[in-house]
């Protein structure tokens, strides 16, 4: 799987310890809402995200896959 870029926005800001699981990635907070991004290798990689996200009990607004 050749790289992509996704983005991840969950609902309201995240914590310290929500921030501390995604240091690898890009975080941008816009309204009410916060942007977690970045390049994923394999199609397990999202995957990973996704758990990281659900065990840290956010809401999944969208998850888009964007321009590198």
């Amino acid at each position: 799987m050749p790289d992509r870029r996704y983005e991840v926005r969950v609902a309201g800001r995240l914590s310290d310890r929500a921030r501390d699981a995604f240091v690898s990635l890009d975080i941008a907070e816009v309204t009410e809402a916060t942007v977690i991004s970045g390049v994923v290798h394999r199609d397990d990689e999202l995957h990973e995200l996704l758990e990281v996200v659900q065990s840290l009990g956010l809401h999944v607004v969208s998850v888009e896959q964007v321009a590198p």
